[in-house]
């Protein structure tokens, strides 16, 4: 019989556990990279721009228009926007004034030198003086109406340094038949487009 102290049983060899890596915390965009990627989407202020034009027109009637606007590029060659509209109108020896707003866009068709031409469209709402034939009541005419004058043409932008521009268009009125109406064809408008920021 053997003699002695018992041998310990043999225990099975432990596999070593995989060691955890603490996973790395999401890092916050570095601020150069965050203000690379603003500088790629233009702020609203970047977009918008005012100005105003100036319309004369002699003849029939003599038009002397005012027309101030705020418009917004919508890409780099259309842009849209709204103006007001005001009018002095004489007519042999009778004047008077019409007023009132409009909304308009614009598209840069193709370059040409430092400009561009360009396609106009919009729509011209007035509260306008009746200048028809005979009486404006014997014929059933209000002496005032609000009326729309849709005008469509094309012009000229010339630029002026990076973000501003004059333009020059010339415009026919789809309406010209209305006794209300204060235009003669073509219509003849310059303005000036200035930026917010510059």
């Amino acid at each position: 019989m053997p003699t002695g102290p018992p041998v310990p049983a043999e225990q099975p060899a432990r596999q070593p556990q995989p060691v955890k890596r603490p996973q790395p915390l999401p890092q916050e965009q570095p601020e150069v990279v965050r203000q690379q990627d603003e500088a790629g989407k233009p702020a609203l202020m970047d977009r918008l721009y005012f100005g105003g034009g100036l319309g004369l027109q002699f003849g029939t009637f003599t038009n002397i228009s005012l027309l101030p606007i705020l418009g917004y590029r919508i890409t780099d060659r259309f842009s849209a926007g709204v103006g007001a509209v005001y009018h002095f109108v004489s007519y042999s020896s009778y004047s008077y004034s019409n007023y009132g707003g409009r909304v308009f866009t614009q598209a840069e068709l193709f370059d040409i030198g430092d400009g561009a031409i360009l396609a106009h469209g919009e729509v011209e709402v007035l509260n306008a003086e009746y200048n028809g034939p005979g009486s404006y009541l014997g014929g059933g005419f209000e002496r005032r109406s609000t009326v729309a004058f849709p005008m469509v043409g094309l012009g000229y932008r010339q630029r002026i340094g990076e973000r501003a521009s004059f333009d020059l268009l010339v415009l026919y009125n789809t309406n010209d038949a209305s006794y209300y109406n204060p235009y003669n064809n073509p219509v003849f408008r310059a303005g000036i487009n200035i930026p917010f920021r510059k």
